[in-house]
């Protein structure tokens, strides 16, 4: 690798930021507009809000927090990478959320309007992450999660993520977590529906490299090695 190579490769990076935060925004408005709806929220969403309300803490400081033991966890038992994506995820939407929910303060009164709040919630959260994982830049710490168990157990990723998922709605659900027909519509069609703004995006999952931290340290060893 010629010397520059890594400045060149963090310029790549901090033009592809804004994909990022305009991702984060847009995702960040639909879950609270999916919690608004009060019609259930997706599987995660449950266990944040059970874990709000037996915590002193909010949904976004739980989301926040619980994203950082997830990554803790993930590095130590399953040597997952990261990028600069998944820690300004951690440390990003969770405030964004809560920032939101302040913002809106619609209060649907009917059913047909509670449909319609999530409706576009679970739009406006589907093409969201498609639009921030789309920047390559990391992916967040409970998709991390997901590939790390699958990678472990030899299990296909698209067992172990409904896996994980049931388990943290019982427990979202036990823990008082609102639940109900929204959220067996998001964990059915949330995946069909990334992966069609993914299409939208010309980006393909499985053949996009998402940025590490360890590719800066490897283009930094590589250029020192030839100065």
């Amino acid at each position: 690798m010629r010397l520059g190579d890594l400045m060149k490769l963090i310029k790549n990076d901090v033009y592809r930021l804004p994909i990022l935060f305009v991702g984060f925004i847009v995702m960040s408005i639909g879950i609270t507009l999916i919690k608004r709806s009060d019609l259930g929220l997706f599987a995660w969403g449950v266990f944040h809000d059970g874990l709000s309300l037996v915590t002193p803490y909010s949904f976004g400081e739980i989301t926040r927090n619980l994203g950082f033991v997830i990554l803790l966890f993930s590095m130590i038992a399953f040597k997952t990478k990261f990028g600069p994506g998944t820690i300004l995820n951690i440390v990003i939407v969770g405030w964004m959320i809560d920032y939101s929910n302040e913002l809106i303060v619609f209060i649907p009164t009917s059913l047909f309007h509670q449909i319609i709040l999530f409706t576009i919630g679970l739009f406006l959260m589907t093409v969201g992450k498609a639009y921030y994982i789309s920047s390559k830049l990391g992916a967040g710490p409970r998709d991390g999660l997901f590939v790390g168990v699958s990678r472990i157990t030899k299990v296909d990723v698209k067992y172990v993520k409904p896996g994980i998922e049931v388990i943290v709605l019982l427990i979202g659900f036990l823990l008082g977590g609102v639940a109900g027909v929204g959220t067996i519509v998001a964990m059915i069609s949330s995946g069909y529906l990334i992966q069609y703004f993914f299409t939208l995006f010309h980006f393909n999952p499985k053949e996009e490299h998402q940025r590490g931290f360890y590719d800066y340290i490897i283009a930094f060893k590589n250029e020192r090695d030839q100065i």
